[in-house]
Parts: structure tokens; C-alpha cells; sequence
């Protein structure tokens, strides 16, 4: 579109680009008259596209974010939202909106801009002389703010400081407006809107003077109007073969409305839309068996015959959730759903060793190997017991804590076990030097008690060898049992000593549940409580 390309809202109230604007505007109005004019031909294409309730709805969150920035106090955020919905969507209820938020964010010259896009964009917008009057009222405040700003300057020279002014934007008439599409099944019946502007006006009949109510729009459906907000009666007239329908409508400030008339079945379909706080969640009306495909995902809306309709909304990892719900003709019902997540989650296991044993509360779930999927197991949420083992390494034994309706994937970090192999040495040693010694003093014991017998009998010769040999026997146990000792003490120290650390399990990232609607791969097998072989995702940098 051509006004894209021209950055609107930067510009300026001077003449000579307020020529080329009015210029270039005008060429465009001419060329969308031509066409049908901008709000029908809009209408139109929206109407005719396959996707038309996904685009309408991301009009919906567009009007409705910029709604709520203004009702925040943040105009300055709004307008740039509704700009930014004017230039994807061209619709005129943007450019209203956007003026609005000028206005109250002191940006009159934008404001003035805005508005002049509107009424140029928009040549048949049914509050076309309020907003007129409207621009004129700005352009006479921005008129009495320069003049108060030049004579400002003036007193400031001789004084030496400004005394600034500020000028409070206009409060009346800014109330945000509202985008509202009227279609017909068929096409191209003719549409009447009127508006309630006496609230003790009795209700609309058709065919009668209805005092009280305006005529603010006689279209040919599809029609795509920009509203103030308030209460109004719409009025296909009869076609073809078809009777007339109508229906009370109610226009609340920063959204889009959207209604359709079935005129074989006289009367106007209702808007449903679904909510909550899973964006993404599946929806599905009157199927309650998932037969079919889903009716959209959260969130989203769209027509709806009148009726019962019985609402299932689910989302992998969170209990499913149903409602019914009637909806009478014209009526715009929307349900919010807060889903609340399953009491079981799901482990997966695997560790940093070729082949590792893993134990669940002391429930074995299998035996994993390097290359193969993750072990998986489905628990009640909450905390539970791991013991992973594997021939070389230190045990792991620890806990973790299932989350509820997701995945939790956890590896185990195993530490080789300490070698003890000098341990065994030294306790080798110890033991030879101790029996060693033993055995030398056993014999020296035994040639002392010799000796002495001897000695007592009165025929010990003192240059008797075994004096000699029972000496060397005893100094041999006295060094064995030393010598024993010590190397005993090694070995027992390097038996408790362990300088490497104990085996962690590292938990990964929490993971949402498989989308088992979403395309994906077959898959061999689903989750399987305690065991799983074939599924799941394998641990990957990603995961952690």
C-alpha cells in the first residue's frame, strides 16, 4: 500500500507537505472508490480469504494490545501499536485509535495527521462530521499553542529564561473506536446499522419510525465498519429468496467485532472464542472424541452457529478440560481457560559411562547403554529415590524431584573409583614383614627357653651359636614387626584415602510433553511407565 512507504507519523503541520499528503490521499481515496471503496473491498478480501477468522484474530490481539497500553496510561506505546495494526491491516479503526492516543499523549500535530487519514482512508466512516469537528478543535488548540509559545519566546529574551506552556489534550470524544465486520451467507444483502443515541429509546422494530435510533451505515455486505462504542441494531434487509435478520449488537472500546448472518436460517450466527493460559492448547467444539481436526488453538475465535456446543480444550501435560456452553444469535461469548497441569511427569536417565544399571525407588528400570535412547519413566510427580551403578565407578545414589506434566531429563556424571592397587601392595609387604617377623620371633623365643634350661642346668657354654643366632633372630622380628607396622599404616590409609570426588547427577532442562498432534517422525513405541526403549529425545548440549 502506497501510505506505507510515507512516515506519517513523523510528519509535521507544514503547508507544503500538508499539500503532498492531501495530494497523495486523495489520489488513494479515488483509486479505493473505484474499487468499492477501502472498507468494502477490505471486507471483501478478508471475506473471501480461506484464513479469514486466523487474520481477524490477529487483528483482535493487535486492537486489543494497543487497548490496553492506552487503558494503562501509555499512549505514547499505544499509538505506535496502532500504527504499527494501520500499516499491516489497513483498517481505519487504527487510524481513530492512534489519534486518540496522540491526543492524550500531547502530540496534537499527530493527532490532527491521523484523523485527516481516517477521513481520508475511511469516505464513507459514519462519524465523518464529528471527526471533522474534531480536527478543527486540534488545529485551533495546536494554532493557540504556537501563539502562546512565540510569546513566550518574546518575554524570554529581556528576562533571560522561557516560561514554558503546555496545553492539555481535549478528554471529550476519546473514546477508542472499535473495528466491526457484518457478513452474510450468501454475499451481497444489504446491511443497515443503526445506533441507539437515547438510552430510554424503547427496542428497534424493523419497519417502524424507532425513535431514538440513527442510521449510521446502509451497506452490501461483506462490510467492515470502524464504531464508537455503544449499543446498535443490525438489519439485513430481505434478499433473493431470504427474509430479513437482525440482531442487537453491543461495541465495547478497542476490539474487533465480527459478525455473520445466515439468512437461510434467518437469524445471525454467534462468535465463540477461546482463551486461556496454554497458548497453543487444542480446541475442539462438539468432538469430544477428537475425530476431527482441532476447532483452532488458544487462542482463537471465530462464528459459531447458535446453540449448545461442548468445549474440550487440552494441551500435552495438562488435564484436559470441558464446558458447555449455549450462545443465542448475535452473541459473543468468550471462555477462558486456566488448564491445570497432570500429577505425573516424566525421567529420563542415561549417564557419561558405556553401560550403567539404574534404579528408581528401588525398582530396577533397566539396564542403558552409550548410543541408545534415553531410559525413560513415568512418576508421580514429587520427590524420588536414583541409584546408578556401573563396574568401575562409584555408585550414585541420590534423589530428584519429578515436575508435574513435563519431562525432566537427567544425567549421570559416575566417577571412576580410586585405584587401590598400592593399597594392596603396601598391605602385601605389611603382611610378609609381619608373619616374617613372627616366625623370627617364635625361633628366638624358643632358643631363649632353650638356652636358659641350659643355662639353669649349669651346662651353657657361652660360645654356643645359638646365643648368636637367637640374637639375630630377635633383632629379624623386632624389624619385621616395625617395619610391618608401617607399611600396614600405609596401607590402611590408602584403603580409606579417596582424593577423586563422589558421582552428581546433573539435571537438564524441564521439557514440555510431545506434541503427539504436531508432525513428527513414527515413533517404535510410547511412554512406558518405568520403561520405555525406542522414544524420547537423546540428551543433547541443548538439553542442559
Amino acid at each position: 500500500m502506497l501510505l506505507d512507504s510515507w512516515p506519517f507519523s513523523e510528519l509535521r503541520i507544514r503547508s507544503s507537505s500538508k499539500t503532498r499528503l492531501r495530494v497523495l490521499c486523495w489520489l488513494v481515496a479515488l483509486c479505493c472508490a473505484f474499487l468499492g471503496g477501502p472498507t468494502g473491498f477490505v471486507g471483501e478480501a478478508l471475506a473471501a480469504a480461506p484464513d479469514a477468522s486466523a487474520r481477524l484474530e490477529i487483528i483482535r490481539q493487535q486492537m486489543e494490545k494497543g487497548q490496553a497500553l492506552f487503558v494503562t496510561g501509555k499512549y505514547a506505546e499505544a499509538a505506535e501499536i496502532f500504527e504499527a495494526g494501520f500499516r499491516e491491516h489497513p483498517y481505519s479503526a487504527f487510524l481513530f485509535n492512534a489519534a486518540v492516543c496522540h491526543e492524550k499523549n500531547g502530540r496534537l500535530e499527530l493527532a490532527v495527521d491521523a484523523l485527516e487519514r481516517y477521513l481520508d482512508v475511511d469516505r464513507e466512516a459514519p462519524d465523518r462530521d464529528e471527526v471533522s469537528e474534531r480536527i478543527a478543535r486540534l488545529r485551533a488548540a495546536l494554532a493557540e499553542q504556537a501563539q502562546a509559545e512565540a510569546e513566550a519566546d518574546v518575554e524570554a529574551e529581556p528576562a533571560g529564561e522561557a516560561a514554558p506552556r503546555s496545553l492539555a489534550p481535549a478528554e471529550s470524544e476519546s473514546t477508542m473506536k472499535s473495528l466491526v465486520v457484518i457478513e452474510t451467507t450468501p454475499s451481497s444483502a444489504p446491511v443497515q446499522i443503526y445506533r441507539l443515541v437515547d438510552p430510554e429509546a424503547p427496542a428497534f422494530v424493523a419497519g417502524r419510525p424507532n425513535p431514538g435510533w440513527r442510521l449510521v451505515a446502509e451497506r452490501v455486505a461483506p462490510v467492515s465498519l470502524t464504531l464508537a462504542v455503544g449499543r446498535y441494531h443490525v438489519v439485513v434487509e430481505k434478499f433473493r429468496e431470504f427474509n430479513r435478520s437482525e440482531a442487537d449488537i453491543v461495541v465495547s472500546p478497542g476490539h474487533v467485532h465480527h459478525f455473520q448472518a445466515n439468512l437461510s436460517q434467518g437469524a445471525f450466527m454467534a462468535f465463540l472464542r477461546v482463551t486461556g493460559n496454554v497458548p497453543g492448547a487444542y480446541v475442539y467444539v462438539d468432538d469430544p472424541e477428537q475425530q476431527r481436526p482441532p476447532w483452532g488453538r488458544v487462542p482463537h475465535g471465530e462464528l459459531i452457529p447458535p446453540g449448545k456446543h461442548r468445549i474440550v480444550v487440552e494441551a500435552p501435560g495438562y488435564r484436559k478440560f470441558t464446558r458447555t456452553v449455549e450462545l443465542a444469535a448475535s452473541d459473543r461469548i468468550e471462555v477462558a481457560v486456566k488448564l491445570v497441569r497432570v500429577d505425573y511427569g516424566v525421567v529420563k536417565v542415561d549417564a557419561n559411562v558405556p553401560e550403567a544399571w539404574i534404579t528408581i525407588d528401588d525398582r530396577p528400570l533397566g539396564l542403558w547403554k552409550r548410543g541408545e535412547p534415553a531410559l525413560e519413566a513415568e512418576l508421580p510427580a514429587g520427590v524420588h529415590r536414583l541409584t546408578v551403578s556401573a563396574d568401575g565407578h562409584k555408585d550414585l545414589h541420590t534423589t530428584f524431584e519429578v515436575p508435574r506434566g513435563q519431562v525432566l531429563p537427567v544425567r549421570a556424571h559416575l566417577i571412576p573409583q580410586y585405584p587401590r592397587g598400592a593399597a594392596w601392595t603396601q598391605a602385601a609387604v605389611a603382611a610378609a614383614l609381619l608373619g616374617t617377623g613372627t616366625f623370627l620371633g617364635i625361633q628366638s623365643n624358643q632358643l631363649h627357653d632353650e638356652l636358659r634350661a641350659d643355662r639353669d642346668a649349669g651346662h651353657l657354654d657361652p660360645t654356643d651359636p645359638r646365643i648368636d643366632r637367637g640374637r639375630w633372630f630377635s633383632i629379624g622380628a623386632n624389624a619385621g614387626f616395625a617395619i610391618g607396622g608401617v607399611f600396614a599404616l600405609l596401607s590402611t590409609y590408602n584403603f580409606v584415602k579417596d582424593p577423586y570426588p563422589d558421582s552428581t547427577l546433573q539435571r537438564g532442562k524441564r521439557r514440555e510433553f510431545e506434541d503427539r498432534r504436531a508432525p513428527a517422525a513414527p515413533s517404535a513405541a510410547g511412554v512406558i511407565p518405568w520403561r520405555t526403549i525406542a522414544t524420547g529425545v537423546d540428551f543433547t548440549q541443548e538439553a542442559w
